[in-house]
């Protein structure tokens, strides 16, 4: 096997330069870092590597929808998703969205270095079971209104995040509300913390309006 090419993301800059440091140690070259989902996916557009290593909670887009989206875009990458939440139900989502690893960030750094060998290797890695799979009724759009929603966007800026039009973005919302029986934005944040798109501590309060 040739030298192993990375793409990083992760929001938190410390917690990248150490993995960077720590992949680099084991001569797995770290080709882009990405700080949000979305340039994430970007840079694997971009790049193609051999090993895309997702945090799972990122702002824009979270690490398991940018999986979904980078096994559209680029086949070739196998996913390796790193995770601070011992959690089996997004263990689950990650294997029905294509990752091949699923590893814990308080694991031993060599554990870590395994799991991408490994991936890398055409093998999978997961450090938990999966739990059973549960229906989720939201489309991929849908699920990517929520979470930026959660993360206290307006409509406005939520088109823009996304590139789509106002009355797209507010049809989105609009059935947000029907299919999770919301009543408010409260309602929605709970709810996305719920199917496991964003991590919220403490609570904060988002805007209701357009």
């Amino acid at each position: 096997m040739g030298t192993i090419r990375v793409v990083l993301g992760d929001d938190h800059t410390l917690v990248r330069q150490g993995l960077k440091a720590l992949l680099e140690s084991a001569s797995i070259r770290v080709e882009r870092e990405s700080g949000d989902g979305r340039d994430l996916v970007r840079a694997v557009r971009a790049v193609r590597p051999d090993i895309a290593v997702v945090d799972v909670s990122m702002p824009l887009l979270n690490g398991l929808e940018a999986t979904r989206r980078i096994r559209q875009i680029s086949p070739e990458t196998r996913v390796l998703i790193l995770s601070m939440y011992p959690d089996p139900g997004y263990v689950t989502r990650a294997r029905r969205l294509g990752a091949k690893g699923y590893v814990l960030k308080d694991e031993a750094p060599a554990q870590l270095i395994e799991a991408v060998k490994a991936v890398a290797a055409g093998g999978e890695y997961f450090t938990l079971a999966a739990a059973p799979a549960q229906e989720n009724p939201l489309t991929p759009r849908e699920r990517e209104v929520l979470q930026l929603v959660a993360e206290g966007k307006k409509n406005a800026e939520i088109a823009e995040v996304m590139m789509r039009s106002l009355h797209t973005v507010r049809n989105h919302r609009a059935r947000l509300m029907r299919k999770l029986g919301a009543h408010n934005a409260a309602d929605l944040v709970q709810a996305a913390e719920a199917l496991g798109l964003v991590r919220l501590a403490p609570p904060r309060e988002v805007d209701d309006g357009a």
